[in-house]
């Protein structure tokens, strides 16, 4: 009888633990229709979010959830994209505390992959001696590195220019050091950021 109910028990969690691994690759799937395969998008409006921090990967999800960042309607990229378009306040607004954390430690575990875009080295040049400047303390060794702020040396540009212009609104919630910084930018230094970010595909 003993050995029937631990054989029962076995069989219940190992379909709990299936049924957990299912959502959670829907979850990814989700996650990857739109962001790229593993978090590295082909989509110049669309960040990569492989290789982040998974600090900040969550504190993004969070940032959804209270509107403290633009949300902007976007079509699905991969899979059915005949579905209804959608905005990451209303994705981040379905997912628990355990979704969030299930997939800031997956995401955060991949690689970093730089996207592929065409740059100006002049600016690119211009743009290293602003972010060294400006920016490096909390985005290190030029944008590389995870740590205080996300990785944006190789980010789509496109996206890091949608993401810069809610900044000085208010509707892209920042730390008040860079709000400041952002807002006292003029489009040429913004310009030439973009370019040495773009210039980062190592």
């Amino acid at each position: 009888m003993k050995l029937i109910s631990t054989c029962v028990l076995s069989l219940l969690f190992g379909q709990v633990s299936i049924a957990l691994a299912d959502d959670f690759a829907e979850l990814t799937a989700q996650c990857d229709s739109c962001h790229g395969p593993q978090g590295v998008s082909s989509e110049s409006d669309m960040p990569s979010i492989g290789g982040q921090s998974a600090d900040y990967i969550a504190g993004s999800m969070r940032d959804y959830q209270l509107w403290g960042r633009p949300c902007i309607k976007s079509t699905y990229r991969r899979g059915d994209t005949t579905r209804p378009k959608t905005d990451m306040c209303k994705i981040a607004g379905g997912l628990s505390d355990e979704d969030i954390e299930a997939l800031s430690a997956h995401y955060s575990s991949l690689p970093f992959v730089a996207a592929r875009q065409e740059f100006d080295p002049e600016r690119a040049a211009a743009g290293a001696a602003l972010h060294e400047k400006h920016c490096d303390s909390c985005h290190e060794q030029g944008g590389k590195v995870a740590g205080r702020g996300p990785i944006i040396a190789g980010q789509w540009t496109l996206y890091l220019k949608s993401a810069l212009k809610f900044v000085p609104t208010g509707e892209h919630l920042v730390p008040p050091m860079m709000e400041r910084t952002v807002a006292n930018f003029s489009a040429e230094e913004i310009d030439a950021l973009m370019n040495f970010y773009a210039s980062q595909q190592d």
